[in-house]
């Protein structure tokens, strides 16, 4: 049985455009997990890489540059996460091109991603969302 996530507002990073991409990429991990357990060449799994395709391009875009906006001071760092994250996302297209064991690879995403998740995104993402919140509030 596939793990599913799930959102809570412990994950916000205040700042409603980018709470709204976590949410998509939230519904799209579940969907791309449910996805490769129908099989890795179905119509939804294309679909699903289809949407990180997409989603890794405008969402890491526009946190950058709203990290540059209020001149977080561990942007360039972060800018290196988001790097490692497309490095691992190449990396697992090409096992899912190359035909790996469907049962695999859904371990492989939700034990990757699970741990994106919670140290990038309930980690990472809350150290700016903390910076930016305390300059907000003088």
């Amino acid at each position: 049985m596939a793990i599913h996530f799930e959102w809570t507002k412990s994950m916000s990073v205040g700042e409603n455009h980018i709470d709204e991409q976590h949410k998509k990429l939230l519904s799209q991990l579940n969907k791309i997990i449910d996805a490769i357990t129908i099989g890795v060449k179905s119509k939804e799994t294309s679909e699903a890489i289809g949407f990180f395709d997409e989603y890794i391009k405008e969402h890491f875009s526009y946190e950058e540059y709203y990290m540059h906006e209020y001149s977080y001071p561990h942007v360039e760092e972060h800018i290196k996460k988001h790097d490692e994250f497309i490095k691992s996302y190449v990396a697992f297209l090409g096992k899912l091109n190359s035909g790996e064991n469907a049962n695999d690879l859904i371990m492989e995403v939700e034990t990757y991603l699970g741990e994106w998740w919670i140290n990038h995104i309930g980690k990472e993402d809350q150290k700016y969302h903390y910076f930016i919140d305390s300059i907000s509030k003088k």
